[in-house]
C-alpha cells in the first residue's frame, strides 16, 4: 500500500469516526448543558482537568514515545526492544495511575477546597479517581495502535462503541435523578468496556515473534528512549500550564458558571481540528518511519500536501462558527451566548494552528523533540502570564487573547525550527494562494452573513447554513486549485467508485 493511499485511507476512516463522535456529542452536548446547567457543567470540566494534569505525568513521558519507537522497532523487526519498551511503560502507568487516584479518596477536601477553591467538586473526586485510571491506560492502548498504524479498528471502539455506550448510559441515569454523578458513571463504564477491547485488539496487532508481555523484559530501556521520554515530559508538564492553566485560573478568579460557558465555548472550538487529528492519527508513525529511512524529499511532499488539504477543508467550519456564533452557542442555553466574543478569538488561533498542519508532530518524530521542549517552556511562560494579567481584568476574553497570541508564537517558531534543521516548511505557493483566496473570501462572507441566522437557532438551520458554507469554499478551492491538486481529487474519487 502506498503512503499516500494510506494516509487518506485510514486517515479518511479515522475522518469518518470523529465526525459520527461530532454529530451525536454536540446534540448530547446540548441535552447534558440543558440538563445539568452551566454550574454542574462547570464542576465537571474543573474535574476533568484535574484528571487531565495528572495524566501527564502517570508514563514518566514513555508513553508519548509509543506512536515513534513501536513504528520504529517493528521497521527493524526489534522485538526484544518492542517487548520492553511495552512491559516497563505499561508498568510504570499503572504504578503511578494507582498512587495518583488514591489521592481523590484520601484528600478529596484538600484538592477541591483548598487547591483549587470549588468545595463543590469535593463528593465527586473519587469517580474522578477511578476515571484516571482506567484513562491512563486507555491512553497507552491508543499510542500503541497508532505505532502499530492501525487506526480503523481503534476508531471503530473510540467512536462507534464506547462513545455511544456512555451517551446512552448517562442519559438512563440522568432521567431516573442522578445528573452529574450518572454523567460521571456513564464516562467510567464507557471506558472499561473500551478498554477491555482495546486490550484484545492490541493483542492482534503486536508481532507473533515477540514476547509476552507477561515475561519480565530481557534488555532495558535505551538512552534514546529515555532521553525521549524526559524530553516529552517537560514538553507535557510545561504544556499544561498553557492548555490547563486558563481553567484553574478561571476557577480561582471566576466562577463555575464561568467555568461552564467557556467549557461549551471550547467543546464548539474542539471540532475545529478534527481533519488535523484525523491525519496525525496515521501520519505521525509514517513520519517517523519515512525519517527513520531517510525519505526526507518524500516526507516533504506528504507533509505540504496534508498542509494544505487539512486548511482547504477546515477553514469552511471556522468562518462558519465564527459567523454564526451566537446562534451555536444559544442552541446549548440562553446563558452560553455570553462565550461568544472569546469563541471567535479562540477560532482565530485555530486558523494559524490548522494553517500549519502536523508541524508538531514533525519535530518531534524527525529527532527535534528538545525544540518542542523549548517551545513548550516559551509558550507556558506567555500563557501564565497572559493568564493571571487578562483573566482578572478581562475575564473569558482574556483567555482569547492569550490563546491567540500563544498560538501565533508557537506555530511560528515551530516552522521556522522545521525549516532551518530540516529545510521543511509547511508552504508551497499552490497553497499560499488558497489561502489567500480564502481570507479573503472569509471576510466577504463574515460581512454578509454575520446576524442572519441569529432569530433561527434552530440545528437544522445551522445545518444547512454549515453546508452552504462549505459548498462555497471548497467551490473556490476547485476553481483556484492547482492541476496536480484536481487530479488527485479525481483519483481518489475514481478509487472511491470502484471500491
Amino acid at each position: 500500500m502506498s503512503i499516500a493511499k494510506k494516509i487518506t485511507g485510514q486517515a479518511g476512516i479515522y475522518f469518518a469516526g470523529t465526525l459520527f463522535s461530532v454529530a451525536i456529542g454536540f446534540f448530547f452536548k446540548i441535552y447534558i448543558s440543558k440538563e445539568l446547567g452551566a454550574d454542574m457543567l462547570g464542576i465537571y470540566a474543573l474535574g476533568m482537568t484535574v484528571v487531565t494534569i495528572l495524566s501527564v505525568f502517570l508514563s514518566l513521558g514513555l508513553g508519548n514515545g509509543l506512536v515513534r519507537f513501536v513504528s520504529k522497532y517493528i521497521a527493524q523487526e526489534n522485538y526484544t526492544q518492542l517487548h520492553t519498551y511495552l512491559r516497563k511503560t505499561l508498568s510504570i502507568t499503572v504504578m503511578m495511575s494507582v498512587i495518583s487516584a488514591s489521592l481523590f479518596f484520601i484528600i478529596p477536601d484538600i484538592i477541591a477546597g483548598t487547591l483549587l477553591n470549588s468545595p463543590e467538586l469535593t463528593p465527586y473526586l473519587p469517580y474522578f479517581g477511578v476515571l484516571l485510571f482506567i484513562n491512563a491506560i486507555i491512553t497507552l492502548c491508543d499510542q500503541t495502535i497508532r505505532g502499530l498504524q492501525e487506526v480503523r479498528k481503534s476508531t471503530l471502539i473510540g467512536h462507534f462503541i464506547r462513545l455511544p455506550l456512555k451517551i446512552a448510559i448517562a442519559v438512563g441515569f440522568i432521567t431516573i435523578g442522578y445528573q452529574l454523578e450518572g454523567y460521571i458513571w456513564a464516562e467510567i463504564i464507557g471506558a472499561i468496556v473500551a478498554l477491555g477491547l482495546f486490550f484484545g485488539l492490541i493483542k492482534k496487532l503486536l508481532p507473533k515473534q515477540m514476547p509476552k508481555l507477561t515475561l519480565k523484559p530481557s534488555t532495558l530501556i535505551t538512552k534514546e528512549e529515555r532521553t525521549f521520554g524526559n524530553n516529552m515530559l517537560l514538553i507535557n508538564t510545561i504544556g499544561l500550564l498553557q492548555g490547563q492553566g486558563d481553567k484553574i485560573v478561571l476557577a480561582i478568579y471566576l466562577t463555575t458558571t464561568d467555568l461552564g460557558i467557556y467549557s461549551i465555548a471550547l467543546t464548539l472550538t474542539a471540532f475545529v481540528p478534527t481533519i488535523l487529528l484525523s491525519v496525525n492519527a496515521i501520519f505521525t508513525p509514517i513520519i517517523s518511519q519515512l525519517h527513520t529511512e531517510k525519505r526526507m524529499q518524500e516526507l516533504k511532499k506528504y507533509y505540504q500536501a496534508s498542509c494544505k488539504y487539512i486548511f482547504v477543508l477546515t477553514i469552511p467550519l471556522i468562518v462558519f462558527l465564527i459567523v454564526f456564533n451566537q446562534p451555536m452557542l444559544n442552541v446549548f442555553g440562553e446563558e452560553f451566548k455570553l462565550g461568544g466574543q472569546v469563541l471567535i478569538l479562540l477560532l482565530i488561533a485555530q486558523v494559524i494552528n490548522t494553517s500549519t498542519g502536523s508541524v508538531g508532530m514533525m519535530l518531534n518524530m524527525t529527532g527535534l523533540e528538545r525544540v518542542s521542549r523549548n517551545s513548550a517552556i516559551i509558550i507556558a511562560v506567555l500563557s501564565i502570564i497572559g493568564y493571571l494579567l487578562l483573566i482578572p481584568k478581562y475575564g473569558l476574553i482574556g483567555i482569547g487573547i492569550t490563546k491567540l497570541v500563544v498560538v501565533l508564537v508557537q506555530s511560528g517558531y515551530a516552522v521556522f525550527m522545521l525549516y532551518s534543521k530540516q529545510h521543511i516548511q509547511p508552504f508551497n505557493m499552490s497553497y499560499v494562494k488558497i489561502i489567500i483566496v480564502f481570507l479573503i473570501s472569509a471576510f466577504a462572507y463574515y460581512y454578509l452573513g454575520e446576524g442572519t441566522l441569529d432569530d433561527l437557532a434552530h440545528p437544522l438551520w445551522l445545518f444547512v447554513g454549515l453546508c452552504v458554507t462549505y459548498l462555497i469554499f471548497v467551490s473556490l478551492f476547485l476553481v483556484f486549485s492547482a492541476k496536480e491538486d484536481r487530479q488527485f481529487i479525481k483519483s481518489l474519487m475514481n478509487k472511491s467508485v470502484k471500491a
